[in-house]
């Protein structure tokens, strides 16, 4: 798996390239001594990377051998159809600087005895050609995963938004809801007092008739009290109604009061999440610059 450089490090610590990478000539040392070598810089990139996909270039051509060490390829016998049946050796040198994220690619050629130079213009432009292309496409592989990666956690920021926006309406519809069980207790409450008030009524009646009929027949005395009972029971049943409609008013209004609380939270959350997409936007804006301006 390849190595990719970090979304902060590409954003953040900004491109030190210009739009517009270039290949040099001039001499650089290799295994086989200081020979003429044209030379260009891949950014954002690893030697590590750099050094598996070239040999894959190289590879791409008929060849005899293509194998690394100590930071340099070295192609034996590649065969570069535009240049006829002679197999050429190609060098290539990769310098990291960790710090400043860049590798160094410089690449000589072995004709046969001799190198390639300035001199043959058609064989420096198709390894110049290679190497710019090949630098452009190492350059933007990691900032494209960048691009996506800050993509993605755009995306994660924007679906965060939609929950508090959701959870916030919610939150609304609660308090709807928490007012109409209010508005409804406080209606119950006051037919429990009529109903309270009518029992009371008829208890005091009854009580009445228990009085009376203390000097009847037994079973006549019973009756009356039995009933009486019955009617206390019911005046009990009724006051506990009216007690539990008070303790839901109560309760919804601890939640209307919970569920405003929390809706200035969520607000105050959204405020901050719609800061975080700005930020994030601007990020991916720049890292997608940073890849527009590789060329």
């Amino acid at each position: 798996m390849k190595k990719l450089l970090t979304i902060s490090s590409i954003c953040f610590a900004g491109l030190t390239f210009s739009q517009s990478i270039e290949v040099k000539d001039g001499n650089e040392k290799f295994s086989t001594g200081s020979q003429y070598a044209l030379t260009t810089t891949i950014y954002e990139n690893n030697a590590s990377d750099a050094i598996s996909e070239w040999k894959k270039v190289l590879k791409d051509f008929k060849y005899e051998k293509v194998k690394d060490s100590d930071n340099e390829v070295f192609g034996d016998n590649i065969l570069i159809k535009d240049w006829g049946n002679n197999p050429v050796d190609i060098y290539t040198k990769f310098e990291e600087d960790k710090k400043a994220r860049t590798v160094k690619m410089s690449t000589a050629v072995d004709l046969g005895g001799t190198y390639l130079t300035s001199s043959d213009k058609d064989k420096t432009k198709l390894i110049e050609k290679m190497m710019k292309d090949f630098a452009v496409k190492m350059t933007k592989e990691p900032i494209t995963a960048a691009v996506k990666a800050a993509e993605k956690q755009q995306g994660k920021l924007e679906d965060d938004q939609k929950d508090l926006e959701k959870d916030n309406k919610n939150l609304k519809e609660d308090i709807e809801d928490y007012k109409k069980k209010i508005t409804k207790a406080e209606k119950e409450v006051v037919e429990k007092d009529v109903e309270i008030e009518k029992k009371k009524g008829e208890v005091n009646i009854q009580k009445k008739v228990v009085d009376a009929s203390s000097g009847a027949v037994s079973e006549q005395a019973k009756s009356s009290k039995k009933i009486l009972e019955k009617l206390q029971d019911q005046l009990k049943d009724l006051e506990k109604d009216k007690k539990n409609s008070k303790g839901d008013i109560e309760d919804n209004k601890k939640k209307i009061k919970k569920a405003e609380e929390d809706i200035k939270k969520n607000e105050e959350a959204q405020t901050k999440k719609k800061t975080e997409i700005d930020n994030q936007k601007k990020v991916v804006a720049d890292v997608k610059k940073k890849l527009d301006a590789v060329n």
